[in-house]
């Protein structure tokens, strides 16, 4: 079954900030930035910059949203997984606050990254030097929607991969770090060989 991510979500536009971003005093909102979003798309809310804002509540990031990128060459949707009070995203976001009866927070942003729906939304995009997709355009995208049970196994499926991947790089950086001590050791004569062996 497909659905139309308007019929998932309630979607909403960021704060639109008059120049750049800066630190307040008088802060009454977190906000959420580009910068905060990771290269695996892990949001980092431990550090966000504390502004001034009137009316934030109509831009409120809860844990669940998603954010999801509207601007730019990369577009794509990173889950709030922490807990978050008083905050918001920037208008470069779009936030997306899914139906949780009908879907999973993780299957949705897994569903809005995969290249399927990356290729349904690139001919909507405007623009060349900042690629934009409008709201209207981004709601009406469909997504492939099985029951949620299968959704939860294939957002599992995949939290499982990532793991295994990070597993894996943590030990060839290991094994990286052991061949340099053992060469250091080896050129300095505090290792040395016999015969055939160290």
């Amino acid at each position: 079954m497909k659905k139309k991510l308007r019929d998932l979500a309630d979607i909403r536009t960021g704060y639109q900030f008059r120049g750049k971003v800066t630190a307040s005093d008088q802060a009454n909102v977190s906000v959420i930035q580009i910068k905060d979003v990771d290269d695996r798309l892990r949001i980092h809310v431990s550090d966000l910059l504390p502004v001034k804002v009137d009316k934030p509540e109509a831009y409120e990031v809860n844990q669940g949203d998603l954010l999801f990128l509207s601007r730019g060459h990369r577009k794509f949707a990173a889950e709030v997984t922490d807990p978050v009070r008083d905050t918001i995203a920037t208008g470069y976001f779009y936030i997306v606050h899914p139906k949780s009866k009908v879907v999973d927070p993780s299957f949705l942003a897994w569903s809005i990254n995969h290249s399927e729906f990356q290729e349904a939304m690139r001919p909507f995009v405007r623009g060349s030097h900042i690629p934009l997709i409008s709201k209207t355009d981004f709601q009406d995208i469909t997504i492939r929607l099985p029951p949620l049970a299968v959704q939860r196994r294939i957002v599992e499926l995949h939290r499982l991969f990532d793991r295994e991947r990070e597993l894996t790089t943590e030990i060839q950086s290991k094994r990286e770090m052991l061949l340099q001590a053992v060469s250091r050791k080896l050129m300095t004569g505090q290792l040395q060989i016999q015969g055939d062996k160290l």
